[in-house]
């Protein structure tokens, strides 16, 4: 993950003293991502630490509230006690499950065996579609609640700011994608719907050989329509470079997931639209970043945005609009 905000040995070590999990051994910025403020941390370890040697990430949140924080704390720690690979965050000596690290909200969760993948295989594939309808499954009984917030509101609402900055061909487009998606949006809310990770991406999921060992950045996760999770993963594990499909990958990613909770009529037929919508979504959310203000031009070190025309050859090459 980027960082925008530094952290201090001194700061670090008055910070993990709330917690009772020995010493600081070592710690390093991580430099991947664009939306918190990420640290590898060590600390000398004994027997009773959930965390393997020792080993823990520290992340402190660049804009989310205190309001909003619990629902996704709650959310990992839920599935954590179901035996998810999640990073549900460690307690406070107090039973807290968060606190304050230079003026951020910050955790202390475990850091799993593991890395992700650049170029994923189609058993690879199918692994994460079968991880994410066991999380749908999982997750109908869980009472966290979180409205969708990347809704058609706030799609217009992006839409007018960007206006100003895009050239009339690229808003162009944006009109249209997001013209397309309000036409379809009441056959898409048709579809079953429930709690949703919302964000996963290949650096999302991490395979120790190839297993998946972990699941991590639930920070998007909101209610919102099943099929749209599935969509966000294919248009990153089973893409190609020009934005057409890799028909193995996305055969192996869907038959994975409908292994576990197969798919009604109606969710076969949307899943173009579904692919759309996700493809849309993060078209906006990237354009954002990179040509409105906001603290993601602040980051130290890493990434700061990343790179819009991805997801414009998905949206191009699905031909709803262009």
């Amino acid at each position: 993950m980027a960082v925008y905000t530094p952290v201090s040995e001194v700061e670090l070590k008055d910070f993990l003293s709330g917690y009772d999990l020995g010493c600081l051994v070592d710690y390093a910025e991580i430099g991947e991502g664009i939306e918190n403020s990420n640290f590898f941390v060590t600390l000398s370890s004994f027997n009773s630490s959930p965390a393997e040697n020792g080993r823990w990430v520290l992340t402190l949140f660049e804009n989310l509230s205190e309001q909003q924080l619990p629902f996704f704390l709650e959310l990992m720690s839920w599935l954590e006690k179901r035996d998810f690979s999640v990073p549900a965050p460690y307690p406070l000596k107090d039973n807290r499950l968060y606190c304050r690290l230079n003026g951020k909200l910050a955790i202390l969760v475990p850091r799993f065996n593991g890395r992700s993948l650049d170029n994923p295989s189609p058993i690879h594939c199918k692994q994460v579609g079968r991880f994410v309808a066991d999380m749908h499954k999982a997750l109908e009984s869980c009472p966290q609640v979180r409205k969708a917030p990347r809704s058609l509101v706030w799609m217009r609402d992006i839409e007018a700011r960007l206006s100003r900055v895009l050239p009339a061909s690229e808003l162009n487009l944006v009109i249209q994608s997001i013209d397309h998606y309000e036409h379809i949006l009441p056959q898409l809310e048709q579809c079953p719907a429930g709690l949703i990770h919302a964000d996963l991406f290949k650096d999302n999921v991490l395979f120790n050989g190839d297993k998946i060992s972990g699941v991590i950045d639930f920070f998007h996760a909101c209610n919102d329509i099943l099929l749209f999770d599935l969509a966000v993963a294919a248009n990153d594990w089973a893409i190609n470079a020009d934005g057409s499909y890799d028909e193995m990958k996305l055969t192996a990613l869907i038959e994975g997931y409908q292994s576990v909770r197969p798919w009604q009529k109606s969710e076969a037929r949307l899943w173009p639209h579904f692919l759309h919508l996700a493809a849309l979504r993060f078209w906006l959310s990237r354009l954002e970043s990179r040509y409105l203000p906001g603290y993601q031009q602040a980051s130290t070190q890493g990434d700061q945005t990343k790179n819009p025309n991805e997801l414009k050859r998905i949206i191009l090459n699905l031909g709803f609009v262009g």
